[in-house]
């Protein structure tokens, strides 16, 4: 994505954000930030508002710091203060991270304060399956989310979403999503999320690509450089819809897959 482009994609999430918060000012906005997209960020952050009001505050969900403490990989919360006229300096520096690295940042407005909704999202990091395996939900990473929204059932996703009114984030492919939330007063969750078989497996197969992708940037990283990183995911999506059973069983058979989908990908944007 060219520098231009990022800036023009930032301002426009920034300025929804803005206009958002302008028209519900019973909300507060907060951006979650998954630690691992932007190590650094949090030290920065921290720095920045450290001498600023108790309007803008900032706490981790589980902290994950590096051995030298110097970097943090977790999961945290940053209250964001509507600006008066335009999108606040912390708005629009979270709105080019968001949209430079879709995994890391989302919005969240919820009319729960901030300490609440902290605790609210600890948890709802505890999920327990059919078979016993315990997990963890991973809603800090973007990818989550779309997942999340269309495979709980009516009441668990009403209950594990009642936080929040809006939760915003971009998905793969650039657009800006929007889940809707229960605009609940009090959090009606109960901890942990019990996901039956069939949800398992539809969170199992929604990392596959990524997990394809992964291998191949072990061993083809050239290749995958020769795409961008909404192109490339799009190319192993669809190549996978049509792996047989017997692919789908084998991770080398999967990435082979892949592989050849991308080299014909590639060979066709050369002779264009």
């Amino acid at each position: 994505m060219t520098n231009t482009k990022l800036e023009l994609e930032s301002e426009a999430l920034a300025l929804a954000i803005h206009e958002f918060q302008v028209a519900t000012p019973g909300l507060q906005t907060c951006a979650l930030i998954y630690g691992v997209a932007y190590p650094q960020l949090y030290r920065e952050l921290r720095q920045w508002l450290g001498h600023d009001t108790a309007d803008q505050r900032l706490s981790l969900i589980f902290d994950a710091h590096s051995e030298d403490r110097r970097d943090q990989y977790g999961p945290y919360l940053v209250r964001i203060a509507p600006g008066a006229s335009k999108p606040a300096s912390l708005l629009t520096k979270l709105a080019r991270c968001c949209v430079d690295d879709f995994r890391g940042v989302s919005f969240l407005f919820s009319q729960f304060p901030l300490g609440d909704l902290v605790t609210g999202l600890r948890e709802r990091l505890d999920v327990t399956c059919a078979d016993r395996s315990e997990w963890q939900m991973k809603f800090f990473d973007t990818r989550s989310l779309a997942v999340l929204d269309r495979t709980l059932s009516v009441e668990q996703r009403c209950a594990y979403l009642c936080l929040v009114n809006e939760w915003w984030y971009i998905d793969r492919y650039g657009s800006l999503q929007r889940i809707v939330g229960d605009n609940a007063t009090a959090d009606s969750y109960r901890a942990p999320l019990d996901l039956d078989e069939q949800q398992a497996v539809a969170f199992i197969d929604a990392g596959l690509a990524d997990s394809v992708l992964y291998s191949l940037g072990m061993t083809d990283d050239d290749l995958l450089a020769a795409f961008d990183a909404r192109t490339r995911y799009r190319i192993c999506e669809e190549s996978l819809a049509g792996a047989s059973g017997d692919e789908r069983n084998s991770a080398l058979l999967l990435a082979d897959r892949v592989r050849e989908a991308l080299l014909s990908a590639q060979e066709r944007s050369e002779t264009e």
